[in-house]
C-alpha cells in the first residue's frame, strides 16, 4: 500500500510516493526571495539554485548549511563531468535531473535517489545491506536524534523532538550525519575528510559579495569544474581514483565489515560513513541504524588530507586537515590560516582562493565548522568577513601577511601583559605588590579580557583592510591608540563591576590605571609620543 507523507498530503498518491523519490516529488520545502514558499523535486532545487531564486531552506538548521553547500557543489561538479559539460546546467531543471542520472547510470528507477527503497537496493545516502536484514538495526523516531548534534541533558537542543518531522528535515538530518559525522563510540566511525574520529570537517571558502545561497553554490560548481584536470591530477599524488570513479559511495553494498579504498573513489566523492536505512511505517518516516566493525573508508592515515575543497590543512611534518576547537575562528585563527604564524602554517583549500575573475572587486571569506569533543559538541561555528578589492587582490603578499601577524601579537600584549595586570591590581583591592599567580585571578580577570577580546575580534580586519591605505608607521600607531583605548574602557567597566568599598575602590582604580598607563608605554614605545604626533602621522 502506497503511504504519503502526512507533511506532503498534497502529494498524489502513486508509486512513487511510499519511496519519496527526490528526483520527481516536491519533497524539499524552499522560499524563494520574493517570500514565496515552494515545494521543490531535487532538480528543481539545483535550477532554482543557479538562478538564485531560493532565499532559504525551512528545514534547513544552521550546522546542517555547510553539509548541503558542499553536497551541492560536489554532486553539481561529478554530474557535469559524467555528461562531459564545462559549467552547469542552469536553471533548467530537465537538464538537472539528466545530471543527476548521470551519476546512477545503472539505476533505471532513480533507487539511489529514493528516501526509502528495499534494503537490498541504494537509496539516498543510504548503502544496500548485503542481505537485506534489519532486524538487528536499532530505531530513531526522529531526524534530530538521527543528526550529529549532541545535545547535554537537553538544555540547548532539544534531543527527539521533532517527532512530526517532513521528508526534508530526514534529507538534511541524514546529509548531516553521513558527512560530517566523527567517531562516537565503539562501531561508530566518522568520516574521512577530518583528523581523526574527535575531529570535524571544517569549510573556508572565499565567494563574490552579494548574492544569496544559489550565487555561492554556483560559483563553487564552476570553479570545480574549471579545475577538473588539476583535481585529477592532485588526487594522483594522493593515490585517490587511480582504479575507479565512485561518486556516491551509498551505491556500493556494505556489511559493515569491508572499507572501501580510496582508489576506487572519485576525488569528489560524497561519503557516507554510518549504516542507516530510512522505513516508511504508519504514515511517517523513521530511521533504522547498525554500528560497523570498520569505517567506510579506508583512510586512517591520511588525517583527512583528501584535497577536500573546502578544508585547510596544516603544513607539518605529517600534514593534518584543520580541526576547529571551542575557539572557532578567531581573529587570531583565521589570521593563522590566510597568513601563518610563527607555530604553523596552512595550505589553503581550492575553494578559499580567489578566481582571475574575482579579483576586482569585494569578495566574501566564509568559514565554517561544528567543534566536536569527546562525547559533546563545542558549537557551530560560523563567521563571514568581508575583504575589500585592495585586500583581496594583496592577500598573498607578504607584507600584509607580516603587519597582520604583528597586529595580532600586538592585541596578544595589550590583553596579556597590560590589561590583564592592570585588572590583577584592580581586584586585588590596589596592593602595592600584587600576587600575580593567585589562583583567584583568572576568574576574576577572565570577564574583562573576554570583553576586550570581542572588541578586537569585531574590529580586526576591517582595521586591517583599511589600514592598506595608510602609511604602515601611522596605520601601526592608530592600531596602538586603538588598543590601548579598548584596554582603559575595559579597566574603568570591571571597576564599576567590582564589588569594593567607596574608599577602596578609588586607591584601587588609580593604582590599576598608573599600572595600565606604564605597561602601556613599556610594551609599545610609539604610544609615548603625544597625540598630536600621531594626528599628524
Amino acid at each position: 500500500m502506497c503511504v504519503p507523507h502526512p507533511s506532503h498530503a498534497g502529494i498524489k498518491t502513486g508509486k512513487s510516493c511510499a519511496v519519496f523519490n527526490l528526483l520527481t516529488e516536491p519533497l524539499m520545502r524552499a522560499v524563494e526571495i520574493d517570500g514565496t514558499a515552494q515545494d521543490l523535486t531535487l532538480p528543481e532545487v539545483f535550477a532554482a539554485l543557479a538562478a538564485d531564486r531560493i532565499l532559504r531552506f525551512p528545514a534547513l538548521r544552521p550546522h546542517q548549511a555547510p553539509a548541503w553547500h558542499a553536497f551541492l557543489v560536489q554532486v553539481g561538479a561529478m554530474g557535469a563531468e559524467a555528461l562531459e559539460i564545462d559549467r552547469p546546467p542552469g536553471d533548467d531543471p530537465a537538464a538537472w535531473a539528466e545530471l543527476l542520472r548521470a551519476l546512477t547510470p545503472d539505476h533505471a528507477g532513480d533507487e539511489p535517489w529514493h528516501l526509502v527503497g528495499p534494503p537490498q537496493q541504494p537509496a539516498f545516502l543510504q548503502p544496500p545491506v548485503p542481505d537485506g536484514d534489519l532486524s538487528g538495526f536499532a530505531t530513531v523516531t526522529a531526524p534530530d536524534a538521527l543528526d550529529l548534534l549532541v545535545t547535554s541533558k537537553n538544555h540547548d537542543l532539544k534531543a527527539s523532538r521533532m517527532t512530526a518531522a517532513a521528508a526534508d528535515d530526514w534529507l538534511f538530518a541524514l546529509l548531516s550525519l553521513q558527512t560530517q559525522e566523527g567517531f562516537l563510540g565503539a562501531g561508530n566511525y566518522g568520516i574521512a575528510r577530518m583528523n581523526g574520529g574527535f575531529g570535524n570537517r571544517p569549510y573556508m571558502r572565499l565567494g563574490p559579495k552579494g548574492g544569496g545561497f544559489g550565487v555561492q553554490v554556483l560559483r563553487d560548481q564552476k570553479a570545480l569544474i574549471e579545475d577538473r584536470d588539476k583535481i585529477r591530477q592532485k588526487a594522483d599524488e594522493f593515490d585517490i581514483g587511480r582504479n575507479g570513479s565512485v561518486g556516491l559511495i551509498w551505491l556500493e553494498a556494505w556489511d559493515g565489515v569491508a572499507s572501501l579504498d580510496l582508489q576506487d573513489l572519485h576525488p569528489l566523492f560524497v561519503e557516507i560513513c554510518r549504516r542507516v536505512r530510512l522505513v516508511a511505517e504508519g504514515g511517517r518516516l523513521l530511521a533504522r541504524t547498525a554500528s560497523s566493525k570498520a569505517a567506510r573508508i579506508d583512510s586512517k592515515s591520511r588525517n583527512g588530507v583528501l584535497d577536500d575543497p573546502w578544508a585547510p590543512v596544516e603544513q607539518s611534518e605529517q600534514p593534518k586537515v584543520l580541526t576547529i576547537s571551542a575557539e572557532g575562528f578567531s581573529y587570531r585563527k583565521v589570521t593563522e590560516l590566510l597568513f601563518g604564524s610563527d607555530k604553523r602554517t596552512y595550505h589553503l583549500p581550492r575553494l578559499a582562493t580567489l578566481r582571475r575573475t574575482e579579483r576586482n572587486g569585494p569578495v566574501l571569506l566564509q568559514l565554517q565548522a561544528l567543534a566536536r569533543g569527546q562525547g559533546k559538541t563545542e558549537g557551530f561555528h560560523c563567521r563571514e568577513i568581508e575583504i575589500s578589492p585592495s585586500a583581496a587582490a594583496r592577500l598573498a603578499d607578504d607584507a600584509l601577511a607580516d603587519r597582520a601577524r604583528k597586529r595580532v601579537q600586538q592585541a596578544g600584549t595589550a590583553e596579556g601583559k597590560v590589561l590583564r595586570q592592570a585588572l590583577i591590581t584592580l581586584m586585588q583591592k590596589g596592593p602595592s605588590q600584587p600576587s600575580w599567580s593567585k589562583p583567584s585571578n583568572e576568574s576574576l580577570v577572565r570577564p574583562a579580557l573576554g570583553r576586550f577580546d570581542q572588541a578586537v575580534d569585531a574590529a580586526f580586519f576591517q582595521d586591517l583592510w583599511a589600514s592598506l591605505d595608510q602609511d604602515e608607521d601611522a596605520a601601526t600607531l592608530l592600531w596602538l591608540r586603538f588598543l590601548a583605548d579598548l584596554a582603559r574602557t575595559a579597566l574603568t567597566e570591571a571597576a564599576k563591576a567590582a564589588p569594593q568599598s567607596g574608599q577602596r575602590r578609588i586607591i584601587a582604580l588609580a593604582r590599576a590605571r598608573n599600572m595600565l598607563e606604564a605597561a602601556l608605554v613599556k610594551q609599545f614605545p610609539q604610544l609615548a609620543h603625544k597625540r598630536e604626533d600621531v594626528d599628524a602621522a
